[in-house]
Order: C-alpha cells, then sequence, then structure tokens
C-alpha cells in the first residue's frame, strides 16, 4: 500500500476506535457518576450527532481547499477531545468531550473515502475501499474488545485513554507522513458551499441514497449501546463480567466485517451488487430477529459476525455509490452520506430504547429486523439495480 493509503487507514482506524470505545462502558459510567444507563447511553450520540451535523462543512471545505489539510487538522482536534474525557470529572464533562470528538472525527472517514474516490477509478475503487474498511472494521472491533477487557482490569478512564493514544498516533502519522505522500490528482473547486451542494442532487439517485442511509444507520446501530442490559436480562450474564463479554460481542461485528473485507472482490464477482444487497440486509435482519432467543454470551458473538458480513456487503455498496454521485464535488457528496449515516446512528439508541421500556426488547428487535428488510429491498430497487 501507498503511503497516503497507510495514513489515511490510521486515520481511519482511530475515528472507528473512539466512536465503539463507550459502548461496552455505559453499565460502569452510569454508576460511577449516577446516571441511568439510558442517560448513559447518550454518550454515544454525543459522538454520532455532531460527526454528523460537522459533515456539511466539513466535506465542502475538502473540496476547496484540500482533503488531507482537513484531515490533519481533524485528528489532532480528535487526539485533544479524547484526552480530555480521560479526565473527565463529571457526567457532562465526558459528554461534551464526545461532542468535540465526534465533530472533529466527522472530517475523517468522509474525506478519506473522498481521497479514494479521487485517487482510484471505479472498478478498483470497491476493491480499495473494501481494504480500507478493515482499518475502519478493525478500529471498531478492537475499540469495543479492548475498552471491555480494559475497564474490567483498570477502569472506565484507562479505556478512554487507550482511545486518546490511538488517536495521538494517528495524528503524528498524518502530520509527518501525509506532506511527503502523492496526493490525488483534482481539478481546482470554485463552487460555493451551495453550488457544490445543488450539483450533488442534480443526480436523482442522491435521495433515494441519502433517505437509506439514515435509515441504515437508526437501524442497524440503535441496540449496541443496549447488549449489556440484553446479555444481563437474556444470556445470563452477571454485572461483572458484562462489560468484557459486551465488548467481545461487539468486536465480532467488526469480525465480520473484516471477512467481507478481505473477500470482498470474491463476492462482488460472484454475487453481483444488487443480489449482495440483498443477501446482506437479509442476514442482518434474520440476525437481529434471533437475538433474544440465545441462552449464552458466546452465542450472541457467532450471530452478531454473520450479522457485521452482511451489514458491510449492504453498507459497501452504499458507500461507492455516494463516491459516484458527484465526482467533481466527490467531498461534499460523500461527507453528506456520512452525515446521513451517523444522523442515523445518533437517533437509533434513544427510539431503540423508548421502544424497549414500552414494549420489551422482543417487540424492539423484531421491529429493527423488519425495518432492515425492507431497506435491503428498497436499496435493490432503487439504487444499485
Amino acid at each position: 500500500m501507498s503511503p497516503l493509503s497507510l495514513v489515511f487507514g490510521a486515520c481511519a482506524f482511530a475515528s472507528g476506535f473512539a466512536l465503539r470505545t463507550v459502548d461496552p462502558l455505559i453499565l460502569p459510567i452510569a454508576q460511577r457518576f449516577e446516571v441511568t444507563p439510558a442517560t448513559a447511553a447518550l454518550l454515544t450520540s454525543a459522538y454520532a450527532l455532531p460527526y454528523a451535523f460537522a459533515q456539511p462543512l466539513l466535506g465542502p471545505l475538502g473540496d476547496r481547499f484540500g482533503k488531507l489539510r482537513c484531515i490533519q487538522a481533524c485528528v489532532v482536534v480528535l487526539a485533544v477531545a479524547l484526552v480530555l474525557g480521560v479526565l473527565a470529572p463529571s457526567f457532562q464533562w465526558l459528554l461534551a468531550s464526545r461532542l468535540l470528538a465526534g465533530a472533529f472525527a466527522g472530517g475523517l472517514i468522509p474525506l478519506v473515502l473522498a481521497g479514494f474516490g479521487d485517487a482510484y477509478d471505479l472498478q478498483t475503487r470497491q476493491v480499495m475501499v473494501g481494504r480500507l474498511l478493515v482499518a475502519i472494521i478493525s478500529g471498531q472491533m478492537l475499540g469495543s474488545a479492548c475498552a471491555g477487557i480494559v475497564s474490567s482490569a483498570f477502569g472506565w478512564r484507562s479505556a478512554l485513554a487507550l482511545a486518546a493514544a490511538v488517536a495521538v498516533v494517528a495524528a503524528v502519522a498524518a502530520w509527518s507522513a501525509l506532506p511527503r505522500a502523492q496526493q490525488p490528482t483534482t481539478a481546482p473547486v470554485t463552487l460555493s458551499f451551495a453550488g457544490l451542494y445543488a450539483h450533488v442532487f442534480d443526480n436523482r439517485k442522491a435521495f433515494w441514497l441519502y433517505g437509506a442511509v439514515v435509515v441504515e444507520g437508526t437501524l442497524v446501530f440503535a441496540p449496541f449501546p443496549y447488549m449489556g442490559q440484553l446479555l444481563i436480562e437474556h444470556a445470563g450474564s452477571d454485572a461483572g463480567a458484562a462489560p468484557t463479554q459486551t465488548g467481545l460481542v461487539l468486536a465480532a461485528f467488526g469480525v465480520g466485517g473484516i471477512v467481507y473485507g478481505f473477500a470482498v472482490r470474491r463476492i462482488v464477482a460472484a454475487l453481483g451488487v444488487p443480489r449482495m444487497c440483498a443477501i446482506g440486509s437479509a442476514v442482518v435482519a434474520a440476525a437481529y430477529a434471533t437475538f433474544v432467543a440465545w441462552p449464552v454470551w458466546w452465542l450472541y458473538a457467532i450471530v452478531m459476525a454473520a450479522c457485521g458480513m452482511g451489514y458491510y456487503m449492504l453498507h459497501n455498496s452504499l458507500q461507492i455509490e455516494a463516491t459516484e454521485l458527484a465526482p467533481s464535488a466527490r467531498g461534499s457528496a460523500v461527507a453528506l452520506f456520512a452525515c446521513g449515516f451517523f444522523a442515523g446512528q445518533a437517533l437509533g439508541p434513544p427510539l431503540f430504547g423508548a421502544l424497549m421500556h414500552a414494549f420489551g426488547f422482543t417487540v424492539a428487535l423484531l421491529t429493527v429486523a423488519l425495518g432492515i428488510a425492507l431497506l435491503g429491498r428498497v436499496v435493490v430497487r432503487t439504487i444499485v439495480r
């Protein structure tokens, strides 16, 4: 891989690691600050929501002033925000640090994807983005697993410190290597922000694509912050072991994604994109529909691995579509895609929590499963046909 690809991968890894770090820490953080688990779960939304809403600004900035410089600035602020979270004396301080981290993490993965769009043609891009997913997913997977293990051994602040250290390493790599890396050659962009977005929506597929990714983010990740509670109530996990087991179950989602990342060339060749999306959404729906049936935590991990592979079969195809909506405004197009995706992730946990408290885990999970199955049909009929 080129130096550019390696640095892009390091920044994407740091962003993914920070995103999923707090999921296994919800229960110990709630206990430490004397808040409810539902309130502590807002830490997930606190990262995802500003990540989403920063995109309409960061994407055009990348198009107009350079994607690489935007990536460098964002990874530094991400590292600073995560360090502040380690030192948080109150839940409000921790929540504020997650808000800051999410806002500047928004400049990493979307602009990295746009950078790959500038550097590779469409046929090569599906494979390269699939390989980039290995870095992103590895970060998310290790973020969950390491946070759970480190929290059980040394406390939840140590888990947050690990995420901060990863971001610091990525920041050093970005500032030391990117100036010497070969930059993709793109035509200068002179359009205003409004002009860039108008160009994106000249493609009629944009409305369907952005709507689909909002729904995808809402449904697929809605149960994640409640996984510890699900294991305690349905798999017999005790409160002491729940953070470690939750981290490993969530990490299994990433294992499935890594398998997809390594096998993407063969999967696309064997199935084609529409069939791949249909099968992927069906697998995710089936996994969530059966979650309440498993009696031990490691069975959840096995099902979650299948769920992860199915999800990335769907999501990677939507990512590629986003890089082709408007090639001359690719940063804006991909940033708006990420905005919708993370807005969905921010909406998902509170909506799932309300549904769960009203009707229980079974109804909440079956509702999510049905929604994902319907989403797969819409994607195949309107976006990737």
